[in-house]
């Protein structure tokens, strides 16, 4: 079916009139619901959102006119038709100021019904060659704005040298229309995509609706949605200071009021210091994603401007993820190393809950810091974003530093799990074979062609199953297997570092020191120091 209908009356015989007279099939009409009341009527209408809505005029709880209304409220450009007696037939009339396509009289009759719903469809037809022309110029718009957001969302320092030198360089560029003045940029999150599973369309329209009405006459203004929410960037005259801190107000508030709808959400604005250069955009776009971070210090919904976080302690997040816990965890996740997961994030769980208050820059520095690991550590595209997007979901539920990298593991445990249970699936197959071969021989001079012929297949075969089933060829994965032993034993044991090398497989003890530097970063003997017991 091609459209949608509604009916709403509140007799029920004309209702089994309207869908006995209407040709539904041959005007391809699908009747999703019917309701008796104009408050049953808007709530199905905001959960089906159909093409049409047929409602009689006069009915409990809010009559036809109030329905529009209610409708029109909420931004839904819904055709509707207006069931009318003679009595109540300059009332209908009136409501063809709000956008009503057409009334209908009672009684109802079978060709006037029909020639009113094909008008409609036709209107539609229009309405939908009209919209898909606007959506086609809308993404032409956003293609040539793309280059600009990513040199925005690269929060470089500096951006002069790009064609964000100067307003005319980036105007001629990227087809923007700024002007010499301030330039603010703000991050406006939510958890709604989180708790709803997708994005959300009407959430979506709502939200540029907002912004469209509240900085029509105050600023030019351009916006890029996430996942998370959308990130605006504010261009103003100086003396527009004070309307463009009330404006973030007013939509602060706006999007808040969405509850009514949605139920109750978390919405966090992170709003950055003023600039006065458009090659600034890319600081200010990292002050306003660390001052959203501010709600981890200033519990509740609130807009956090930048100010309110920069003077809060500070700590290095080189230090607080070093390269060599990072390598960690993508050796973790690479080999499917639970335990070992589970004791680098209690060191994670354990230092952050040092830097509760400490400055949310930093906060913010060291969870990209990870997500970056982890994108890297994972093989396909969609299992990346897949994982990345859970992991910012999980900060979103977080109230606390020390419990985003509590809900960072969880998510990453489950991931292992996922990986694990496919693994299981897999047993008796000829890479699960290999692996265990290779786990329980790895001490020994052991070689493709040996573990090829243990699994039943070619060298050839094996080393493609390798790359395709672990993301790693046959030798960095014995390797890792032989180095992870390693560390082991550099933790636990007093065993010389040429007893440990010979132990996993290493004759050669300057090979081995050799090659576990350059996986690991630090030399044996420096390992056993930081994590020796």
């Amino acid at each position: 079916m091609k459209y949608k209908i509604l009916i709403v009356d509140d007799e029920r015989k004309i209702l089994d009139l309207i869908k006995k007279l209407g040709h539904w099939q041959e005007l391809s009409i699908e009747i999703v619901d019917e309701c008796n009341n104009g408050e049953t009527a808007l709530k199905s209408i905001l959960l089906h959102q159909p093409d049409i809505v047929l409602s009689d005029i006069k009915m409990p709880g809010y009559d036809g006119i109030q329905l529009i209304e209610k409708v029109r409220e909420h931004n839904l450009d819904t055709f509707f038709i207006l069931l009318s007696g003679y009595r109540h037939f300059e009332y209908a009339r009136s409501a063809i100021q709000l956008n009503v396509v057409d009334y209908l009289l009672k009684p109802i009759d079978e060709q006037q019904l029909n020639e009113t719903l094909e008008k409609v469809c036709k209107k539609i037809e229009q309405q939908r060659k009209q919209v898909k022309l606007a959506v086609y110029e809308e993404e032409q718009r956003k293609e040539q704005l793309r280059p600009l957001w990513e040199l925005v969302l690269s929060e470089k320092a500096d951006l002069r040298g790009t064609f964000l030198d100067s307003e005319r360089s980036c105007n001629e560029q990227f087809g923007t229309t700024f002007k010499t003045g301030c330039y603010q940029v703000v991050c406006t999150v939510t958890n709604l995509n989180a708790m709803l599973e997708h994005s959300d369309s009407l959430y979506s329209h709502k939200f540029e609706h907002f912004v469209q009405k509240i900085f029509k006459d105050m600023a030019t203004v351009y916006w890029y949605s996430t996942y998370m929410g959308n990130i605006i960037i504010l261009n103003y005259a100086e003396e527009r200071r004070e309307e463009i801190k009330n404006g973030l107000s007013v939509l602060f508030c706006g999007i808040r009021d969405l509850k009514e709808i949605y139920g109750e959400f978390r919405l966090n604005f992170g709003v950055s210091q003023v600039k006065t250069k458009v090659s600034e955009l890319g600081v200010a776009m990292g002050e306003a994603g660390a001052a959203e971070w501010g709600r981890l210090n200033f519990i509740g919904n609130s807009i956090i401007e930048y100010s309110q976080v920069e003077h809060l302690h500070r700590f290095r997040p080189e230090e607080f993820c070093s390269r060599e816990e990072l390598a960690e965890v993508q050796s973790c996740l690479r080999y499917l190393k639970r335990e070992r997961l589970g004791e680098v994030f209690g060191e994670f769980y354990r230092k952050a809950g040092l830097l509760n208050n400490a400055c949310s820059v930093d906060m913010r520095k060291s969870f990209i810091a990870m997500t970056e690991t982890i994108r890297e550590t994972l093989n396909e595209h969609k299992e990346q974003e897949r994982i990345v997007k859970q992991c910012y979901y999980s900060y979103l539920e977080s109230r606390s530093f020390q419990q985003v990298f509590k809900n960072l593991y969880g998510i990453l445990e489950h991931y292992l799990n996922d990986v694990e249970k496919r693994v299981q699936e897999k047993l008796g197959q000829p890479i699960s074979v290999a692996i265990r071969y290779m786990k329980e021989h790895y001490a020994k001079g052991i070689s493709m062609e040996e573990t090829a012929q243990v699994a039943g297949i070619s060298v050839g075969y094996l080393s493609k199953l390798f790359k395709r089933e672990m993301g790693v060829s046959f030798n960095e994965y014995l390797t890792q297997i032989r180095l992870d032993k390693s560390k082991e034993l550099l933790e636990r044991t007093n065993m010389t570092i040429k007893e440990i090398a010979l132990h996993v497989g290493y004759p050669d003890e300057k090979y081995y020191s050799k090659l576990f530097k350059k996986v690991t970063g630090i030399k044996p003997t420096d390992y056993r120091r930081l994590y020796g017991n």
